[in-house]
This record gives structure tokens, C-alpha cells and sequence, in this order.
């Protein structure tokens, strides 16, 4: 079954701005998927009212409140609570929380698959689930999609979190030594070594453990032999492009808001804070009818490990758009992008994106 986790710090209205459950729950009903996904709540459920948790399961959630549970959690590792923010210490819990819930399952089907909560899928969680049966592995140096067919996996992570809880400085400090040779393992295992030092989340943290090989993760002759053409960050598409099979191909947006290249479908958009506000500023370019050429040289960017480098006008014209446009949030972006404009659809944007 497929899980995410969530937790409401202040009060409802921020909840639903800042995680997009109704649209990903729209996803889900589109395609019919009967797979059982699970949110679990870490924290402040009773900050959200049951009107709209009635409203998540009946776009098919499986709502858990494992408040009570995950506050144990949180004493159990008491350095990681005082050193990281409480965003990045739930992010590093979370998968012991999920390892709890699903090794107590009575689900017949016993694979774990954890997608993030911003993501609008575009395939059935059935098909994914069938696709990446029997396998294990994060997607591309990130848990937006975490696929787990081995349970050991998740002891691996917990025996290691023990370690960066008893010691982070040192752990990371370790961990940072061994950064070159892990970057030569990134290409054949899926990931990128992004990491900082000190590790400063669940995602630097599995990202180590990926490429130093200490923790499961199928390579990418199992990864890739599928029928999805896989994007962790649209951001960073072209590190994987070449390897999926596709050539010269193009995405194209297919009824039923499918999204298409070269015989593979796109299972799914991961609209994370660094895409999104990319694709509200190539969406309001686009609307003024700026030429291509003019939009490439505003909207230029570099990756450099775990930092999104833009350019002054970027940065200029994204915060007056922000000043005039408040209500352009996440799920206007979403909405915007899943409309079937030819110039303006999510897979024009993707295939603007390769061709950058």
C-alpha cells in the first residue's frame, strides 16, 4: 500500500495551502485506483476538522492519527529532536512511524510505497504499484517516490538514524569523506549525492545510505525496465533523460490528462516549492507572450548540489508577480498547468524543460 505523511503546525487554511491533498486526491479518483493510500498524521490533527477529513477519504485516503505514537518516537531520539527543525525531524521519523504502521499490517499485499503529498498523479497508484512490484529503490536522489519490496530496508535506515542520532557531527563527518566515491555509485544506482554536512535531512540522509551502499536500492537496469518514464524534479530532468530509452521523443499531454513520450507514461508531477514557483513565473511569461528565447534567459537556472541558483530577473519578476498575484499558489500553478493549452500544459513545460 501506498502512504504519505503530513502534520498541521498551526491551523487548517495553512495545511491545505501548503499540501495539496485535494488535488493529488482528484488524481487518485480519476483513474479509479483501488490501491490503499495511507496519510498518517505525525502531529496536530486535531487542528483539522473532520469535515475536511471526511473530505480526504472520500477522495479514498485512509486517514491514521499516530500522534500519541510518533510523540514516542520523538523521545526515542532526543539529540535529532534539539539539533534539527521540527519540519526536518519529522522528515528524518517519519519512516520509523511508517515501518511501525506497516509491519503491523494485515494488508495481504505487503510492498510499501511512499509517495510525497505534492505530487498530481497521472497513472493509477494500480499501475505503479504492478510496475514496481518486487522492487526497492528511492527514485533519483530523492523519497519522493520510495518504492520497498524488502523490509530490511527499513531496518537498515533505522539502525542507521540510531547512528546520526548518537553522533550527527561525527556521522556526517564520515559520511562527507566518503562523498567522492559515493558520486561514482550515483549513475548505476539512481541517486544523486547531493548531501550536506552536517546531513541536514531524510533525504541527505538516504541519499548517503544509496550510494555508500548501505541500504537496498536495485540499480537502474531494474528501475528503469518499466513503463513509466520517471521524474523526480522536472527541475532536474535532463540528469536522467538519456537513460530512460526515450531519444528524441516528446512529452504530450493525452486525454485523460495522461502524460506520454515514447511509448512510457509519466506516472506522476512532483509540484515541490522550487518547481512551482518556476512554473508560476514560465506561466506568467507565457501569458504576456514573451518569445522563447527571452523566457530561456529570465528563467535560467543552475543545480549545484543541493542548491537552485536563478538569476536576478528571475528573482526580480517572481517577487512582484508574488506582491500582485497572492492567491497564485500551488494549486492555481497545478490547476493552470492540467488545462489542455497547447503552449501552456504540463508536458509543454516538461518538454521546454529538456530542451533548456
Amino acid at each position: 500500500m501506498f502512504y504519505t505523511a503530513a502534520w498541521c503546525i498551526d491551523n487548517e487554511e495553512n495545511f491545505r495551502k501548503k499540501i495539496p491533498l485535494e488535488l493529488l486526491g482528484e488524481s487518485l479518483k480519476r483513474y479509479k485506483s483501488s490501491t490503499e493510500f495511507r496519510v498518517v498524521i505525525l502531529e496536530g490533527i486535531e487542528l483539522l476538522s473532520q469535515q475536511y477529513l471526511s473530505l480526504l477519504q472520500a477522495y479514498g485516503f485512509t486517514i491514521i492519527d499516530y500522534s500519541r505514537q510518533f510523540r514516542e518516537i520523538i523521545s526515542a531520539y532526543e539529540t535529532i529532536n534539539t539539533q534539527y527543525s521540527q519540519y526536518e525531524r519529522n522528515c528524518l521519523l517519519r519512516w520509523i512511524a511508517f515501518k511501525q504502521i506497516h509491519i503491523t499490517s494485515t494488508d495481504s499485499y505487503r510492498q510499501f510505497w511512499h509517495l510525497d503529498s505534492d505530487v498530481v498523479m497521472h497513472t493509477s497508484l494500480d499501475d505503479l504499484a504492478n510496475d514496481t512490484a518486487g522492487k526497492t529503490f528511492m527514485l533519483q536522489g530523492c523519497p519522493v517516490l520510495v518504492s520497498v519490496s524488502d523490509p530490511a530496508w527499513f531496518d537498515m535506515y533505522e539502525q542507521n538514524l540510531k547512528s546520526l542520532n548518537k553522533d550527527i557531527i561525527g556521522y556526517s563527518a564520515q559520511a562527507w569523506k566518503e562523498k567522492n566515491q559515493c558520486r561514482e555509485n550515483d549513475a548505476h544506482l539512481v541517486n544523486l549525492s547531493f548531501y550536506r554536512n552536517p546531513i541536514g535531512s531524510d533525504q541527505d540522509l538516504l541519499e548517503y545510505l544509496v550510494s555508500s551502499k548501505k541500504i537496498i536500492q536495485h540499480d537502474r537496469t531494474i528501475v528503469y525496465n518499466s513503463a513509466f518514464y520517471f521524474v523526480q524534479n522536472a527541475l532536474a530532468i535532463k540528469y536522467w533523460h538519456e537513460e530512460q530509452g526515450v531519444g528524441n521523443d516528446l512529452f504530450r499531454f493525452k486525454k485523460n490528462d495522461q502524460i506520454a513520450i515514447a511509448g512510457k507514461s509519466v506516472p506522476f508531477v512532483h509540484y515541490q516549492n522550487t518547481f512551482t514557483g518556476f512554473a508560476q513565473l514560465y506561466l506568467l511569461l507565457k501569458y504576456f507572450r514573451f518569445p522563447k528565447w527571452m523566457i530561456k534567459k529570465i528563467v535560467a537556472y543552475q543545480i549545484e548540489d543541493e542548491k537552485f541558483y536563478t538569476t536576478f530577473l528571475f528573482k526580480a519578476i517572481a517577487k512582484i508577480d508574488r506582491k500582485l498575484n497572492p492567491r497564485a499558489d500551488r494549486k492555481f500553478v497545478i490547476r493552470k498547468l492540467m488545462q489542455r493549452n497547447p503552449k501552456t500544459n504540463i508536458a509543454e513545460l516538461l518538454n521546454f524543460l529538456v530542451q533548456f
